[in-house]
């Protein structure tokens, strides 16, 4: 259940968020917060189980013009007696180049936490890493930077400054990240265009999903969907996943109870 619980909030996250050297093109400047709702299905009913807050702000870094992430994700106190879940995340990007500096993680999940901190050197080409959880004693590693590599939040707002122009359906977007001390890459791919709708309310969207997720979690070769707002703010508007047992919907909050429309 605890890595479950992780895995879902993760990706989520990592999926609220694609890249551009243009500053004025960053959707997310120089302020923003965000609000998601996660609801999960027993049976025929689907209960408000957990929040995610997402916030931006601009920021100076050791001189550096940066911007400043920060993401909290909790269950609700009524479902505590379930599973008591608080994940926070913090990172610090670079606006020239959208490069992560500075990246902090804690969470806490039915009392197993885990820690990370990491301390991006572009200069140097290396990566100062330090993790710790209830599981394993702390541990500092350097790493060698070869190549662009994200953090988990800083992926995470990636994929909003993506141009779906460039992508034709079907086409796979690979994502390098660190997370608890170990190198990844996410296969992120387009699908296309559609909508959600709400009442009388429709909203144009692009369409993404994870490929190959390997999880206990989640179930399916393309688990995760996700419908990003075609307009200048590249809001997240929902995401829908298929679960091992039952079904999850995240929600934006102010575009609640929408449903995509079958093409």
């Amino acid at each position: 259940m605890k890595k479950t619980a992780y895995t879902f909030f993760f990706l989520t996250s990592m999926l609220f968020a694609l890249f551009s050297h243009a500053k004025a093109q960053y959707p997310f400047l120089p302020h923003e917060k965000l609000k998601l709702q996660a609801y999960y299905n027993f049976g025929p009913f689907w209960v408000h189980a957990g929040d995610v807050i997402m916030t931006t702000d601009t920021t100076t870094y050791k001189g550096q013009e940066c911007v400043k992430f920060n993401a909290i994700g909790y269950t609700l106190d009524k479902w505590d007696f379930v599973f008591d879940l608080k994940d926070e995340y913090s990172s610090i990007v670079k606006l020239d180049g959208f490069k992560p500096l500075f990246y902090e993680k804690n969470t806490v999940e039915n009392g197993f936490w885990i820690k990370n901190k990491y301390n991006f050197d572009w200069k140097k080409s290396t990566l100062d890493v330090f993790t710790s959880s209830i599981r394993e004693p702390a541990k500092d590693t350097t790493l060698v930077l070869k190549k662009q590599l994200f953090d988990v939040l800083t992926a995470s707002y990636y994929l909003r400054t993506l141009n779906p122009d460039n992508y034709a359906p079907n086409d796979t977007i690979p994502i390098p990240i660190i997370t608890d001390g170990k190198l990844y890459t996410f296969k992120i791919i387009y699908l296309g265009k559609g909508t959600l709708k709400k009442k009388k309310d429709v909203i144009n969207c692009d369409i993404y999903t994870v490929a190959n997720i390997t999880s206990t979690f989640f179930k399916g070769e393309n688990p995760l969907k996700v419908y990003i707002s075609a307009d200048p703010n590249k809001f997240v508007i929902y995401v829908e996943a298929n679960v091992v047992v039952g079904s999850v919907k995240v929600y934006q909050d102010g575009y609640l109870k929408m449903r995509p429309v079958k093409r």
